[in-house]
């Protein structure tokens, strides 16, 4: 690696990571890096993008715990629910081709979208008292998106973040908390069954690690400490989920 990309890899895993933790999708920026200036294949950069994941989760689960904004207590359940589906999904993750990685995700992305702007209030406001969805049902969902999660990664953050505020009537500042432990808990089991297949690029992935793990330190402390930390979190949630359909679907060549 030449000083540019070393440079442009930091950089780029500092703003993932205060993304992730945030709100999502900063997988789109390190994928960016990992295939479009190191020239990896797609499967193999889904892969060696755990590696920066863990790095910034790691961080920011202990910097939101410090802060008293992470109940592990209460929260077992949904932790379990997760990384059994994540787990699944990882094992399934290393069949995957390099044009499968590519595709898999991008229309889940205009419902994800729907969702956000129905009602922005059920993200910023949340209501303490209404009553939450089935435990069943949340389990199950849970479930699905942990195998989702473990399968591609991309993404799970802003559904993980829909399921618990709009359903469980989690807040999102403390959703984020909970998001961010859970995927630092599945990444170190998927970075064992990657590691052990041949398909992470370590090399490729320590200075991205180091920007992310940084990020997500500077995101989680300052979430943790602000006033309107809902409503930023909101507007940069449905900021990156535009901003990545347009890129996905290359719409601005309707008006070039």
């Amino acid at each position: 690696m030449d000083i540019n990309q070393i440079l442009i890899s930091f950089t780029g895993g500092f703003f993932a990571g205060v993304l992730n933790t945030f709100a999502g999708f900063g997988s789109i920026i390190t994928l960016a890096i990992y295939m479009d200036l190191m020239g990896l294949p797609g499967h193999i950069a889904n892969a060696t993008n755990r590696v920066n994941i863990l790095a910034s989760t790691t961080i920011s689960t202990v910097t939101f715990y410090k802060h008293g904004k992470l109940d592990l207590t209460n929260s077992r359940w949904i932790i379990l629910s997760v990384v059994i589906g994540a787990i699944l999904g990882v094992l399934l993750a290393v069949q995957l081709t390099d044009d499968g990685f590519k595709t898999a995700f991008n229309y889940l992305l205009i419902p994800i979208l729907i969702i956000l702007l129905i009602n922005p209030k059920r993200f910023i406001e949340v209501d303490e008292n209404a009553i939450p969805t089935n435990k069943i049902l949340l389990i199950i969902l849970l479930f699905i998106f942990g195998f989702y999660a473990g399968f591609i990664q991309v993404g799970f953050g802003v559904l993980f973040l829909i399921l618990m505020v709009m359903m469980a009537k989690y807040d999102l500042i403390h959703s984020n908390a909970l998001k961010v432990c859970i995927v630092a808990i599945y990444t170190l089991i998927a970075i064992f069954i990657f590691h052990s297949q041949g398909l992470i690029d370590w090399k490729a992935g320590i200075f991205l690690a180091l920007g992310q793990a940084l990020g997500g330190f500077v995101a989680a402390r300052n979430a943790s400490r602000m006033q309107g930390a809902n409503k930023l979190a909101y507007f940069i949630l449905v900021l990156i989920v535009v901003v990545v359909i347009v890129k996905n679907f290359e719409l601005w060549k309707v008006f070039i």
